[in-house]
């Protein structure tokens, strides 16, 4: 006896080629403020298989409307905040910031994160004043030397309008030296004890490495005189 096998054979789903006219669509409709989904919905396609023809296209989404579009919430949210007195809104525009609004760690901002640190507020809080992230308060109080605050009881609502007048925790202010850095010109904390009087960051490091290379092509530059 012999047996016979059932086979069944799926359907075998094909592509769908893109037309020249879709392609000239997509091509004029991409780079606009036009929504993916709108565009998908238009050419009767998958949002997923409209970004992956633009980007073997080469297409790219405007990066100026999505700037307009992060300041433009931004601008409402201080709006909202300061309607509701939020802390985010007691001092606006204070912080220095880039037009993406990522945080300008200088002389003046690290003020400001030290003056909240001593002041015993949660990195939380500091983040939502200043309109920053969690971990970049964390990385920059860390590179900035400030003092560990393990065993005392953080802040993490302001009890007035003004953060800044709450008065100072006088151990972490004593432990709280400000320094100037001679290689990133931007001030750290360190402890009265300790004499360091050089930050030596990452970018302090790259810095130096410079430095090093520049001064030893100028050594082998110069003429040798006997």
């Amino acid at each position: 006896l012999t047996t016979s096998k059932e086979i069944s054979l799926k359907p075998t789903k094909t592509r769908r080629l893109w037309s020249h006219d879709e392609t000239m669509e997509l091509t004029v409709s991409y780079p606009t403020d036009t929504t993916i989904k709108a565009i998908a919905a238009k050419l009767g396609r998958s949002p997923q298989a409209v970004a992956n023809k633009a980007k073997r296209l080469g297409l790219r989404r405007p990066l100026t409307l999505k700037r307009q579009r992060a300041a433009q919430a931004r601008k409402n949210t201080d709006i909202v905040n300061e309607r509701h007195h939020s802390p985010a809104s007691a001092i606006p525009g204070v912080f220095p910031k880039t037009a993406s609004g990522r945080a300008i760690w200088n002389t003046q901002s690290l003020h400001l994160l030290a003056d909240l640190w001593k002041r015993l507020y949660s990195p939380a809080f500091i983040a939502e004043y200043f309109g920053l992230k969690y971990n970049t308060v964390c990385m920059a109080a860390k590179r900035a030397g400030l003092p560990s605050r393990a065993g005392f009881t953080l802040l993490r609502t302001s009890p007035t309008e003004n953060p800044f007048a709450v008065a100072e925790n006088a151990t972490l202010a004593s432990q709280m030296i400000a320094r100037t850095c001679g290689i990133t010109n931007t001030v750290f904390f360190v402890h009265p004890k300790n004499r360091c009087k050089q930050h030596y960051s990452a970018f302090g490091r790259r810095l130096l490495e410079a430095r090093a290379r520049n001064l030893a092509d100028y050594e082998i530059d110069m003429p040798y005189d006997a």
